[in-house]
């Protein structure tokens, strides 16, 4: 199992927290596409390290369109020497038609269009040929010699490995068709993983007539831990709000269905409408939140529960904490794998 971890600062100081980060023994270095960028952080992190992969976790798929995909991706991946992943999710119908303003429609079938689209592109660039997709989204039919970039500059690596997130059984099953990789989201619990990912996830493969296991499954998981009783009671009401949060959204609705809350899916979407954002968090209970997050504050005693929770399904594993934790305790988190 890889240990990874995701980058937040600025680009000011992503040089330096890169660097720091593969000296700590980190595998991979993930950004995630908020209020910035999430590539142009990759290239500053990929001319101060040497070792560690480098990807996105996540960029906007339908924010973009394939060629311009395929191109970022492609130089990082050039200039990274290899150590690119290019990690893809479709966000929600709100915020690519009205804070993109992109079109939406049937996600996952778009995004097999759109992974298939890339490699298309990345295809023509790499063996030569007349580009020539058509697909039911897109279809890219133009490419000039002055457009194409040279062969050579990923020669002995190829083109960036494909990570896609998801959620529901659809998007999941896409994953496993055409994606190198799964990204699971934070909310899954180890139960959501084992009885609606993997499935899906093989049946994916199955209707692309691949092996289910070469598909890398990557999990940020919730981790609460602290030095003394009081860090790790503030630890686990950052948890206790951030999954109100994610349990307000429709598309995580399985999950709390799955764990027999349906209920309270809807109890959260109202309440977060009229901005009760403090009180959300107390509709979480010890026992849903216990089954979505670790909670330590020795260091080989998370990572027992790690992994005793995620062995034999995760390949790639990172520490999420949406709090300020004590880096020197992640650092000794990190050492017991």
């Amino acid at each position: 199992m890889k240990i990874d971890t995701t980058l937040t600062g600025g680009l000011a100081t992503m040089g330096k927290d890169a660097a720091a980060a593969e000296a700590a023994g980190y595998a991979g270095i993930w950004t995630f596409e908020g209020a910035h960028d999430p590539f142009l952080p990759l290239l500053l992190a990929a001319e101060h390290t040497e070792r560690v992969e480098l990807g996105t976790s996540i960029a906007v798929a339908f924010a973009r369109n394939p060629l311009s995909l395929a191109t970022i991706a492609w130089d990082l991946q050039a200039y990274s020497r290899g150590r690119f992943v290019l990690g893809l999710g479709s966000q929600i119908r709100a915020h690519i038609t009205r804070r993109y303003s992109m079109p939406w429609s049937r996600p996952a079938d778009r995004m097999r269009d759109m992974v298939m689209a890339v490699r298309a592109i990345w295809a023509s660039w790499e063996q030569g040929g007349r580009l020539d997709y058509q697909g039911e989204f897109y279809q890219h039919t133009l490419m000039p010699p002055l457009f194409r970039p040279a062969a050579a500059e990923v020669a002995g690596f190829g083109p960036p490995p494909i990570y896609l997130a998801g959620v529901g059984p659809g998007m999941t099953a896409v994953a496993g068709e055409v994606a190198d990789g799964f990204m699971s989201h934070p909310f899954c619990t180890p139960r959501f993983l084992r009885e609606v990912t993997l499935p899906a996830l093989a049946r994916g493969a199955e209707r692309a007539r691949k092996p289910v296991d070469d598909i890398v499954i990557h999990h940020s998981a919730m981790v609460a831990t602290g030095r003394s009783a009081s860090e790790l009671a503030a630890a686990r009401q950052a948890i206790r709000k951030q999954l109100a949060f994610y349990g307000s959204t429709p598309a995580y609705w399985p999950i709390l269905e799955l764990h027999d809350r349906a209920e309270l899916g809807p109890r959260l979407k109202e309440m977060s409408k009229s901005g009760e954002w403090d009180r959300m968090a107390e509709l979480i209970d010890d026992d849903f939140l216990d089954a979505v997050a670790i909670t330590a504050t020795d260091p080989a005693r998370a990572a027992a529960q790690l992994h005793e929770r995620y062995d034999g399904i995760v390949g790639r594993l990172g520490f999420n904490t949406p709090y300020r934790a004590d880096p020197t305790l992640l650092t000794e988190l990190l050492r017991e794998f």
